[in-house]
This record gives C-alpha cells, sequence and structure tokens, in this order.
C-alpha cells in the first residue's frame, strides 16, 4: 500500500506518469517533454511530508533519517524544476506546485499499489481483478449476496471493495481509480455513465417507549426538534438530511455522529436520541437491540442507488462480468 512500501516495491513509475505529473504543474509542451528522474519512493516520501507538516515528522514515521528525506525532497525540486515545500521552524507548507504534484502523486501510489497487488494475484493464479468503490448503505445492504454468488460463480476473479462517500466513488470511477462505483446520488461531474441499481429506502430508528414510536409514519418536519443521532458529516446522508433541513427553514439537533449504522443504533437503544438511517441497513440491528422504525413519508426518503462507469470506455472481462452479475441481481 502508498507509504508501506519502504524502498521494497518493485513498482516504477512509466515515462507517461512522470509527464502527467508535470503536465499539471506546467502544460507547456516545453516543459512536458523533459524527462524526470524520479521514482515511487520519492512521491512515498513527498506525500508523507505534506499528510505530517514536517519532515522530521515524516521521516519518524517513514523510518527514515530526516537527512535523507530532505535530500530526497531537494532532489525532486531540481527535477521538477520549482519549490514543493516552504521550510519554516514549525515545519512545512505546500506551494501551489506541491499541492498540484500532492494530488497526482496520491493517484499513482494508489495506482502502483494496485498494480503490485493484481499483478501478484495473477503471479497466483487468479485470472480478474476488478476494483471497485461503494458507499456504506451498498456495503452493508445488498453486496454481501451479491458479491458472494459472485464469487461462487468466478472464483478466479478477485473483487476489491472500499467503502468511500459517494462524491469520492464518483471522482475515482471518473479518474479510473475504481473501475465502477455505486452511489447514493447522481454524480455531478463529467465523464461517468449511471443506471439505476437498488432501492434505498430511509426510517427513523427510536427506542419503543419513545412518544413517536407506536406512529405507522412520520415526516421529517416532525424529527427536527428530537436530540438525533447521525452519521459523520462527510456522509452522503448527513448532507441529505442536512440539506432537507435547510430546505424547510429548520435546523438540526445533532448529538452525536458516528461513522457506521450500527454504531448509530447503539446509540438510540442508549436514549441518546433518534436516528434516520436505511431500512435495510438497520434492519438486523433493529431486532437485536429491541428498536422500533418508523418509515418516512417525505419523497427524497426513498432514495435510489446507482452504478456507475466511466464514459466511453468499455469496462475489461472481469469489471463486465461483475456489472452483468450485479444488474442481473435485481
Amino acid at each position: 500500500m502508498p507509504g508501506q512500501c519502504r524502498g521494497q516495491c518493485r513498482c516504477r513509475p512509466q515515462p507517461g506518469w512522470a509527464t502527467a505529473i508535470l503536465e499539471t504543474l506546467d502544460p507547456s509542451p516545453a516543459v512536458a517533454s523533459v524527462a524526470l528522474r524520479f521514482d515511487l519512493r520519492d512521491l512515498e516520501l513527498f506525500v508523507a511530508v505534506a499528510d505530517a507538516g514536517s519532515i522530521a515528522r515524516a521521516a519518524e514515521r517513514s523510518h527514515t533519517v530526516a537527512s535523507a528525506v530532505s535530500k530526497r525532497i531537494s532532489d525532486l525540486e531540481d527535477n521538477l524544476g520549482g519549490a514543493l515545500l516552504l521550510r519554516g521552524a514549525k515545519g512545512v507548507e505546500l506551494t501551489a506546485a506541491g499541492h498540484a504534484l500532492l494530488a497526482r502523486a496520491r493517484v499513482l501510489l494508489h495506482q502502483a499499489a494496485q498494480l503490485d497487488d493484481e499483478m501478484r494475484r495473477h503471479a497466483s493464479g487468479t485470472r480478474g481483478y476488478v476494483r471497485m468503490f461503494a458507499n456504506i448503505s451498498a456495503i452493508v445492504e445488498f453486496l454481501p449476496h451479491a458479491l458472494a454468488s459472485f464469487a461462487r460463480q468466478h472464483p478466479d476473479i478477485h473483487v476489491h471493495l472500499e467503502e468511500h462517500v459517494s462524491s469520492a466513488i464518483a471522482t475515482a470511477v471518473a479518474d479510473n481509480s475504481a473501475d465502477l462505483g455505486i452511489v447514493s446520488e447522481l454524480p455531478v461531474i463529467d465523464g461517468l455513465s449511471t443506471v439505476p441499481f437498488r432501492n434505498d429506502d430511509l426510517v427513523v430508528v427510536l427506542k419503543p417507549d419513545h412518544p413517536l414510536a407506536g406512529r405507522s409514519s412520520l415526516s421529517f418536519a416532525e424529527l427536527t426538534d428530537q436530540p438525533f443521532v447521525g452519521l459523520h458529516a462527510g456522509s452522503s446522508l448527513h448532507r441529505l438530511l442536512t440539506r432537507a433541513a435547510m430546505e424547510s427553514d429548520r435546523s438540526m439537533n445533532w448529538r452525536v455522529q458516528v461513522t457506521s449504522f450500527d454504531a448509530a443504533c447503539a446509540m438510540v437503544a442508549a436514549g441518546l436520541g433518534v436516528s434516520i438511517v436505511p431500512r435495510a441497513a438497520a434492519a438486523v440491528y433493529i431486532r437485536s437491540l429491541s428498536l422500533a422504525s418508523v418509515p418516512l413519508t417525505d419523497a427524497w426518503a426513498q432514495r435510489q442507488l446507482f452504478l456507475c462507469v466511466r464514459t466511453g470506455a468499455p469496462l475489461h472481462s472481469a469489471a463486465k462480468s461483475l456489472y452483468d452479475h450485479l444488474q442481473s441481481q435485481k
């Protein structure tokens, strides 16, 4: 994985990769034709420094001496023809060129790790490899059964699944960091094709003795004065509820924010508030924690999940097999 090669990774960037980075810094033809000399370890250390905000801290985390890290970064700056870092007594800051390189470097390191993993799997006899990103709703509700049946039918295809929020999934599919993705809202970026995947209805989860637990349905407007247990601020569900509150000229009373549906249900069971979660994802927790669930009447609570792929870029055979399988599971 990126940040863990420690100089042992056999992968090396192809000339086109270096050119892509350079064009980010200066897209002129003259600059783009310059031959660069650096390897993935240089990019690893640069990302480590950017993340740590300090050469010394990055060196410690990378099990390398600070002078060696500093020399690598200086050589990288010489090769690229400009400063990447502003060095100060309290640490470092990225220059504009440093920010541009950081974005590309993360993609390259991720792709290098995927390449290494894929080649190792080919060497061990696995003949197919699919990179798939999905949001938490799809992973909890629909993918376990679908991927299990796919594995039985295609034992020679490995599916690498990662959980991300919908916006990150769309970006990953568009820039080829993932072969396909499942999102809970239509992407706002170009270059993606989407098809409906599954319905993802939302319900209110409450303690059985809550005054609203006996209702056959509830509107969101009836809940905004309740203490809320929600997912983290980066999640699509958090954004959906925040937007719904703003559109109704109300504000959310967030008491607790967590990172998973099981944690949200556990907080509700402890009496910390109510929560809104996908029906299927919450079903097992509702049973195990003896909670009540009530359907939401708002139109936005009947969510649609979408399967997305890159427009104009045919899927390779393993990814196409998974795409067709997911479509057939409806």
